[in-house]
């Protein structure tokens, strides 16, 4: 049963969504696993994929970011070229995989509507700009994904800060495990220990929010795929689908504008959440 987190405002600002009714869906995320590992077995892993700020354990993005020096949103190359690139086609043309980022997707939109138009409207104008870009997946509104690889899969205490700071994470766990003994996941700033059983998806803001996971036993198993989107795409299609810096140049007195309607950019993110009230009287409509 999806159980929503609800802010001292009455905002929904993270949601368990569980996962869908039938054995299909647990189907799919025992295959998705297999995948993942067959996959890894293929993959010659360095230290830096396999030891990193997030966790010791191995992990490989794929899919469409934007920062660090590039000029514009590409798709990152450990998914197109590389020991790697094969296998993370594979594991991103898998239905069973298709499917878990399909429902990460849907409870996005449920839970957070005004957000996930958010994200749709830029992730799309950014795709229109750049059609050569390539899409992980056609249901799913996420631009960018991480395989985090088994057998024990335990994240470091950290925030995402690359990501859109109101944007919210899709976290799927995977795995055999019991999830009343380990594999919670721990959200430090709303004090909250979560259990996080094998097939579940939850969504939070993964920018804002500390979060961590607790270990699972020995000889138990998880691992986890999780879609998200960088902020950087964000203000690159809102700079007109351009760097800041030649937007500056060519307009300054629109970059100026722009500046100054930032400033309140917070506020006007957590007007993107929506209260209880507003997604029941939204579900009547």
């Amino acid at each position: 049963t999806p159980r929503p987190l609800v802010d001292s405002q009455g905002r929904v600002f993270a949601v368990l969504a569980g996962k869908p009714k039938g054995e299909s869906f647990d189907a799919d995320c025992r295959q998705a696993y297999q995948a993942m590992d067959a996959e890894l077995l293929e993959f010659d892993l360095k230290e830096a994929k396999r030891k990193h700020r997030r966790g010791e354990y191995p992990a490989l993005t794929v899919g469409v970011s934007y920062g660090n020096g590039q000029t514009a949103p590409s798709r990152l190359a450990s998914g197109e070229r590389g020991r790697c690139a094969e296998g993370l086609t594979r594991l991103l043309e898998n239905p069973s995989i298709q499917r878990l980022a399909a429902y990460g997707d849907s409870a996005f939109h449920l839970w957070v509507p005004k957000l996930y138009s958010h994200y749709r409207d830029c992730i799309e104008r950014m795709y229109t700009a750049l059609p050569h870009l390539r899409r992980n997946f056609r249901m799913s509104v996420f631009p960018c994904a991480t395989f985090n690889f088994g057998p024990q899969v335990r994240t470091f205490k950290h925030r995402d800060t690359l990501n859109l700071a109101n944007g919210w994470c899709s976290i799927i766990a995977l795995g055999r495990f019991d999830h009343k003994r380990g594999g919670h996941i721990v959200l430090w700033d709303a004090k909250l220990v979560i259990e996080f059983p094998a097939g579940s998806t939850i969504l939070i803001p993964s920018s804002a929010i500390m979060h961590s996971n607790v270990s699972v036993r020995e000889g138990e198993s998880r691992a986890s795929f999780t879609q998200y989107a960088a902020g950087g795409i964000f203000r690159w299609v809102d700079n007109g689908c351009q760097r800041q810096a030649v937007f500056q140049q060519i307009d300054p007195v629109s970059y100026d504008q722009r500046m100054q309607e930032r400033k309140d950019g917070w506020q006007k993110g957590l007007a993107m959440y929506s209260s209880l009230n507003e997604l029941l009287t939204t579900s009547d409509q």
